[in-house]
């Protein structure tokens, strides 16, 4: 099967980019031949990385995926204003570069930004090849509720255009996929058909996510650590609050890896409360270190806000945390809580209550080593039963191969009709 897998972010770049890559790889690993339109590499800084783009379009080969990059404005601050123009701009480049997708049997939408589906939507007009969309968060929600837009009036008028523009991009795909039942279950109040709809939870690259014992040479302290995007959604100015309500417990540190837009001001607070010797900042790893920098702490940190938009999302930290053995603090509403807690793999904590988080550091802080241990082998035989990547490249291949075959059906219907006229 020929696969087009058009997706905003892709390898080298981090966080944002680890799933689709892993899909792409997945694909491939199946013996299917996969043609990638991305973007040239710049998450998280916005600028773009190594090799810089010499022009407006490029062919590349990594791990047997062929990618088409393609340029685009690359923001990813705070602005709305630019973080729509860069949203657009690779949706308008990408259309540009359909050529690249014609001979495709069926295309894969990674579905973060939903403006992503734009090419899509554009190839099967014109070329009739379908489209499977893998929603991985939801609009307008994600936007409306993300305070990118400060005026009530024009929230409101972007909330009824991107739920129109929605709506037509699910009636267009031949199938949706999505990562969370809770996700599954408010698109079908929203209208989309129960046929379309699939639960298929994402995973991580498993070569790059993986149990690795812990150094040696590992604190004696307890290490908590949030690795990943330091963004606006993400919450993480009650985990600064929770380390003040701990500052007299001088055995337990924090430490963020990772970099994003709330950063600066994360920094500032901690410097504002004194909590240097317990709060460290480190830059972002690579994917191929990511396994021994998750070892190096005692449990890891998932956190997002307290929305209820965000309830129906699954961070990728919960997946790389189970798949790698290690014990969760989730600090998140919804899907994400459930999971942690489902599996036994950790504590989970109400969202946007600094209390609370810090009960449950201490909680985690307080027990065994064994115990923390079984909290991460709990997780990871879950992550293997429920979102390792040969259950969920299953179910997308099966989605993949219903779409194409429905399309090649159309068409040998088509010719028949032609020869009986």
């Amino acid at each position: 099967m020929k696969i087009g897998f058009i997706t905003q972010w892709y390898s080298p770049e981090p966080a944002s980019a680890a799933h689709p890559t892993a899909v792409a790889n997945a694909l491939v690993d199946a013996g299917h031949e996969v043609t990638v339109l991305t973007a040239f590499p710049n998450y998280p800084t916005g600028r773009f990385l190594h090799p810089r783009p010499r022009g407006p379009f490029r062919r590349e080969s990594l791990g047997g995926v062929r990618l088409n990059r393609v340029l685009h404005y690359p923001n990813h601050d705070d602005s709305a204003r630019k973080r729509v123009a860069s949203y657009v701009s690779f949706a308008a480049s990408a259309t540009a570069a359909l050529g690249t997708m014609a001979h495709c049997d069926v295309c894969l939408v990674y579905c973060t930004p939903a403006t992503v589906a734009i090419p899509a939507v554009i190839l099967r007009t014109l070329t009739q090849v379908p489209f499977v969309l893998y929603v991985q968060d939801l609009w307008p929600d994600s936007v409306t509720a993300s305070g990118f837009v400060g005026s009530p009036l024009v929230n409101r008028f972007m909330t009824r255009q991107l739920s129109r523009y929605c709506a037509s991009i699910y009636r267009r795909a031949s199938a949706v996929a999505v990562i969370s039942p809770s996700m599954r279950d408010l698109l079908l109040e929203r209208g989309v058909d129960d046929d379309k709809l699939i639960t298929i939870y994402n995973w991580v690259d498993e070569e790059v996510f993986h149990p690795v014992s812990r150094p040696s040479s590992a604190s004696s302290h307890f290490e908590l650590m949030y690795a990943g995007g330091l963004g606006e959604v993400q919450g993480l100015e009650s985990v600064v609050e929770a380390m003040q309500l701990l500052r007299c417990r001088d055995d337990i540190r924090l430490t963020f890896v990772g970099a994003g837009v709330a950063e600066s001001c994360l920094r500032s607070r901690v410097a504002e409360l004194d909590l240097q010797n317990s709060v460290r900042f480190e830059p972002p790893r690579g994917l191929r270190d990511m396994a021994e920098t998750i070892a190096s702490a005692d449990a890891q940190l998932v956190s997002l806000r307290g929305e209820p938009f965000l309830a129906t999302t699954l961070p990728s930290k919960v997946q790389a945390s189970m798949a790698c053995a290690a014990p969760i603090i989730c600090s998140a509403p919804g899907a994400a809580a459930r999971i942690v807690t489902d599996a036994g793999a950790g504590f989970a904590v109400e969202p946007g209550r600094p209390d609370a988080l810090a009960g449950g550091i201490t909680d985690m802080a307080s027990a065994s080593r064994a115990e923390r241990s079984a909290m991460g082998n709990r997780g990871l035989a879950y992550y293997r039963t429920n979102l390792s990547r040969s259950v969920g490249a299953a179910r997308l291949l099966e989605t993949l191969r219903t779409a194409a075959t429905d399309r090649r059906s159309r068409r040998i219907r088509r010719r028949e009709c032609r020869s009986a006229t």
